[in-house]
């Protein structure tokens, strides 16, 4: 399915439903939906959600899809004892949904390729041990399909925060 998904991205053919979409609503049922995935891990799952976000026109399931993944990776790299955040807010006329982890974070190097296809960072990860390396891809072409852009940011043996930035326009008159 991934595979599929990245394919019809690269041909153009990835269908949206765009709808109006209060998008703050969007990031709050992502986190509310990782939260089963705190209980017995001591890991800190929160999210400061901006008031009064601006309502976007995007596909709210494939918003939905780049959280998730997002929120996988940050799980899967955050020790126990560590803090995972999730903050969106308006910049720039653009909104900003950043996700933060703290933990081993990513050496310089690796940050330039993180959104390339089957690229892992931590070499020693397999299919079976750490999916299949296209979840970032995946990421990159959603945001991407939106409008946007996608980063990601690291101090190596602290944390790691990956962002993407979707573009503010009117919908039906609202901004």
């Amino acid at each position: 399915d991934d595979l599929q998904l990245l394919a019809l991205a690269d041909a153009g053919h990835l269908s949206l439903v765009r709808q109006p979409t209060p998008i703050g609503e969007v990031v709050e049922k992502a986190v509310q939906s990782a939260g089963h995935r705190v209980n017995g891990s001591g890991i800190q799952l929160s999210a400061t959600v901006e008031k009064n976000l601006p309502i976007l026109e995007v596909d709210a399931e494939r918003i939905g899809q780049i959280l998730r993944n997002l929120l996988n990776n940050a799980f899967s790299y955050t020790p126990q004892q560590g803090a995972i955040a999730v903050n969106a807010l308006r910049h720039n006329g653009r909104v900003e949904i950043a996700v933060y982890n703290t933990g081993q974070g990513i050496a310089e190097e690796h940050l330039p390729h993180l959104f390339d296809r089957f690229y892992r960072a931590d070499r020693s990860r397999t299919r079976t041990t750490g999916g299949s390396g296209l979840g970032l891809a995946i990421v990159k072409q959603l945001v991407e399909a939106h409008g946007g852009n996608v980063w990601a940011e690291s101090e190596p043996g602290q944390w790691a925060k990956f962002t993407f930035a979707l573009p503010i326009e009117r919908v039906a008159g609202i901004e």
